[in-house]
């Protein structure tokens, strides 16, 4: 079946990189192994043309990216207004145009903040900013629990008629800050993206995002998740599982279990042994 499964960023992941890999060789190395990546830096700018041109260099056909929509583009930067949020769109395009005339290229998640509440002038919008991303696939995820007051009826068919794929989300289920888990495909690419279930720590705002995605998925629920990725893959071309819950190597390990759970070869770590090196749990091969 069509399920690709990989984590969101490349970059840490303790213990899976040999001793000494450059910074700059961890993508090549991540790829040989997973054949999916979620690119989450270009929410916080947009990349250098040639740091564009590497990712291609580095990853073997077949390989897919999604992109992670720069935070201009979704109205995380709330002073800019609508024109300025579609011009950055198109700017987005034009750097990614190399991933995309590769291959390579996943969809755009535009992943919008938890204060875009629906209305239908956020519709309007959403559909402006689609249309801005012609010729690539987009994926939307929505952390308002408003689209969903009606079970997301309306979200899902406004997703459809765009050709937008609805992200499946799975997180604590926290209040107006959460979505519910929706198991719907929309677009040819349906994506489950996996934050973890660490309620208490949903709404923390510190240095960084692994405190609030401090959660290691146990087997049953992986389990669980694989036959939800399995039941979508019935209708979609393609299924992305993407694991964020990005504490320690929590998204890696789970990864590689829900790999196996589908049918999917395990990689291999650098050193054995090495792959799961702070796991609280025991881990059986």
């Amino acid at each position: 079946m069509p399920i690709l499964v990989g984590t969101c960023a490349w970059t840490d992941h303790d213990g899976f990189y040999p001793p000494g890999l450059p910074q700059g060789a961890r993508l090549g190395y991540y790829a040989a192994r997973f054949p999916l990546v979620e690119v989450d830096s270009t929410f916080y700018g947009l990349p250098r043309a040639e740091t564009v041109e590497n990712w291609v260099r580095q990853t073997p056909p077949g390989f897919r990216m999604d992109v992670k929509a720069e935070k201009r583009m979704t109205g995380h930067e709330r002073a800019l207004s609508h024109p300025q949020r579609l011009a950055a769109c198109r700017e987005f395009a034009e750097r990614m145009a190399p991933l995309r005339e590769a291959g390579r290229m996943g969809p755009v998640l535009l992943q919008f903040p938890p204060w875009h509440v629906r209305s239908p002038q956020a519709a309007e919008e959403l559909a402006q900013t689609r249309a801005a991303l012609l010729g690539f696939d987009v994926s939307v995820e929505m952390r308002n629990r408003s689209w969903y007051e009606d079970g997301g009826e309306e979200l899902l068919a406004l997703l459809r008629s765009l050709g937008a794929a609805h992200v499946v989300a799975d997180e604590p289920q926290a209040g107006r800050g959460s979505v519910p888990f929706v198991p719907a495909v929309t677009a040819r690419v349906s994506i489950l993206r996996l934050h973890g279930r660490n309620a208490q720590a949903w709404y923390v705002r510190g240095e960084s995002s692994r405190e609030r995605f401090d959660y290691l998925y146990g087997q049953e629920e992986i389990l669980l998740l694989a036959q939800e990725a399995k039941a979508l893959a019935q209708e979609a071309a393609e299924v992305h599982v993407l694991f964020n819950n990005n504490a320690r190597n929590y998204a890696l390990q789970n990864a590689t279990e829900f790999a196996r759970a589908v049918g999917q070869a395990r990689p291999q770590p650098a050193q054995p042994g090495l792959l799961f090196p702070d796991d609280p749990r025991e881990v059986t091969s």
